[in-house]
């Protein structure tokens, strides 16, 4: 493969950008945006979120429709990527797995607006995933364990189970997360929905 210079990658970039009208259009609506969003800002006004979320959401339901077998196919083949990595994990897949959730333990421990409900979730999940790691530690050193080599995991089976566990306890603190900060916004909108409720009924009156 021929090394290309600077200047040619530009050429290239450019052909490829005037070569798609979605593009053209997309980019300068999105340079309005910009624009729109720095009037903003310097006149100090109140900006509404929602314009930019349903502009955004036109332009990209104008890419589904317009790419939506390649659109198809990529979250196809996201979706079974992320069934590989979790069924099958590898061993960068499990650096990431722990150093987010160690990350996310010693956010909780010195973070004082968290939630007591996620600092515990936080936890548990960083000290389950950190008792397994010593576990698969102990087994790789035992038989000695290549395990940056995907089929040395995959034929010791306890080595395969631990990095499973792993993945499973990770994916369901992710979960467990998600339900929570749902369930706290919900609880929240009926909360200022009650507190509005009555101020309604009695301009009504």
């Amino acid at each position: 493969m021929n090394d290309i210079s600077l200047v040619e990658k530009l050429k290239i970039l450019m052909n490829i950008i005037v070569s798609s009208p979605l593009f053209l259009f997309c980019s300068m609506v999105s340079v309005a945006l910009l624009i729109l969003y720095i009037i903003l800002i310097k006149k100090n006004k109140k900006i509404n979120k929602w314009i930019f979320i349903i502009v955004w959401c036109i332009l990209l339901l104008m890419l589904i429709i317009n790419y939506n077998s390649v659109v198809l196919n990529l979250l196809d083949d996201l979706l079974d990527n992320i069934i590989m990595a979790l069924y099958f994990p590898s061993m960068p897949v499990y650096i990431i797995i722990l150093i987010i959730s160690d990350f996310f333990l010693i956010y909780s421990l010195f973070s004082k607006k968290m939630n007591i409900k996620y600092r515990l979730i936080n936890f548990v999940n960083a000290l389950l995933i950190n008792l397994l790691l010593i576990l698969i530690v102990d087994i790789t050193k035992r038989n000695n364990i290549d395990i940056y080599n995907q089929l040395s995991i995959y034929s010791n089976s306890d080595l395969l189970v631990l990095f499973q566990f792993s993945t499973a306890i990770f994916t369901s603190w992710i979960l467990i997360n998600l339900f929570i900060s749902a369930h706290t916004k919900l609880k929240q909108y009926d909360k200022k929905e009650k507190e509005e409720l009555p101020e309604i009924v009695f301009e009504e009156i």
